[in-house]
């Protein structure tokens, strides 16, 4: 086993999720947006009004959102919310679709919060305070996407390694960017690197014709699995009824597995197949990390809450593992197999530290008497003062790459409730920015929600529903066909909440 990092990794991906064939700078980069993008998280109920919360108080996504509603509570209450999602990802590589799906069912989010709420009697200004726990999955990771060919590529993932090697030279034994080499998909000639013969179309007496290589039919398919999930303690408190103040610790756990697959066909002008080979990666991160949240709500009037929150930065550490392993098959000029070859990398295992970045949000809520209310929220983010670091290996270029390519992000989000009798209607939406600066591929994100709920002396019950739309870009290599994917992801949620 070896403790360094390999330079040369599967899959660049212009999204969050992948690990790719590029330098590791591009892969540390994904690693960090994919740790420090935010989404707001909580119950049915908050996910139902367009997961706008900052100025609402009295529901245990204040727990992980905005600390101070805890101060609103006047029952202590116990809830947890199971749902399942399902991630549709429609890609499209040299204008050919290819759909897929990935379904889900998880327990997103467990509350528990312990109110204590002085006598009206009582002349205290401090009328009441709450604690509460909660266990809080902020990311999904869980999805599936690939692309195939029926139509040539004007490249090869061959070419890429041959052009790496007579730059950089051999790599080391062992090292995952070796594999090509250890089963002769790419040759050493004089000390210039070649793809394989077995890449070129023949001449009439069976040798290769080297200017005319054949153009491979490609395809691949990438697998994430795991979460960013989050407990929390809090603790918020209620002024005067006017002036609600909170504070929360975050300890988050880090879990992500990719394996991606990307396979190459070479078959000749003559019909015959030539070559088939397929690289293989799998990548594996665990790790935890901290953080603290510091918020406020204040009343001016009854009708109407502003709120305000900030989030510290998280401070976290993930290990990682990396390891490939490839299959090339080999075949005559007839097109019948000839040989076939395998080889399997180290394992690669390191340790990294991430700083994501702070949060500042904002919000207010107007309340429309005892009917319901309408509520907005906004954030800001800056993603380029992410920060990487290793003991294992420098990561100034990451870092650099991040600063360079990565910049301040608002994040918008608006809904509202309508209460009849015991019922309760909800509805909203949210744009979640682009953190990619200057960039002609978009980005953001778009989401469309709804729900209903039921409220009772002791209990409670609110299903939400919440529709997100964004697109992603991902290239298998430099130089490739870039591959376009539509992401629809429609998640529905249960909470049951019980009073006490």
């Amino acid at each position: 086993m070896k403790s360094t990092k390999t330079t040369i990794i599967l899959g660049i991906s212009l999204l969050l999720g992948g690990i790719s064939i590029t330098p590791t700078l591009g892969q540390t980069l994904e690693d960090a947006l994919r740790y420090s993008q935010y989404n707001a998280t909580g119950s049915a109920r908050i996910m139902g009004i367009g997961r706008s919360q900052f100025a609402i108080g009295g529901d245990v996504s204040n727990i992980s959102g905005n600390p101070a509603g805890l101060g609103f509570f006047r029952k202590s209450e116990f809830s947890f919310t199971p749902s399942y999602g399902n991630w549709k990802s429609t890609s499209s590589f040299m204008d050919q679709p290819q759909e897929d799906n990935t379904g889900n069912f998880a327990l997103p989010n467990i509350s528990i919060v312990m109110a204590k709420v002085k006598d009206p009697l009582n002349q205290d200004a401090w009328r009441g305070h709450s604690f509460g726990i909660s266990f809080n999955r902020i990311s999904n990771f869980n999805n599936t996407f690939g692309y195939f060919s029926t139509i040539g590529s004007p490249t090869s993932l061959l070419d890429y390694y041959a052009s790496d090697y007579n730059r950089y030279g051999d790599p080391a034994i062992g090292d995952p960017a070796g594999l090509p080499l250890d089963v002769g998909l790419v040759v050493n000639d004089g000390g210039t690197f070649y793809p394989s013969d077995f890449t070129y179309n023949p001449n009439d007496d069976g040798s290769p014709n080297y200017d005319n290589p054949i153009a491979p039919f490609q395809d691949e398919l990438i697998e994430n699995e795991g979460n960013l999930s989050q407990i929390t303690f809090a603790y918020g408190g209620n002024y005067k009824n006017k002036l609600f103040i909170g504070g929360s610790l975050g300890i988050t756990s880090i879990n992500y597995t990719s394996r991606k697959v990307f396979n190459e066909e070479f078959i000749d002008q003559d019909g015959n197949n030539s070559l088939y080979y397929s690289l293989a990666e799998n990548l594996y991160h665990s790790g935890a990390g901290v953080n603290l949240n510091l918020g406020v709500i204040y009343k001016p009037i009854d009708q109407i809450n502003i709120g305000a929150s900030f989030s510290s930065p998280t401070w976290a550490r993930y290990d990682e593992e990396f390891d490939s392993d490839i299959f090339a098959e080999f075949y005559d000029l007839n097109g019948n197999p000839e040989s076939e070859d395998e080889a399997f990398s180290d394992i690669y295992m390191s340790s990294i530290n991430l700083t994501t970045p702070m949060k500042l949000s904002g919000g207010v809520a107007f309340f429309i008497n005892k009917n319901g209310f309408i509520t907005a929220d906004v954030d800001y983010l800056n993603y380029s003062s992410m920060n990487l670091s290793s003991s294992d290996y420098r990561l100034d270029a990451a870092n650099e790459n991040i600063d360079n390519t990565l910049g301040n992000v608002l994040n918008y989000r608006i809904g509202g409730e309508w209460r009849i009798n015991m019922f309760r209607l909800r509805a909203g939406t949210a744009l979640y920015g682009d953190p990619y600066k200057d960039s002609a591929l978009d980005r953001s994100k778009t989401q469309f929600t709804g729900g209903a709920g039921v409220k009772l002396a002791n209990m409670y019950v609110d299903l939400g529903i919440v529709h997100s739309q964004f697109d992603s870009f991902y290239t298998s290599y430099p130089g490739a066909e870039l591959t376009t994917i539509d992401n629809s992801n429609t998640q529905g949620l249960l909470t049951l909440g019980f009073n006490f």
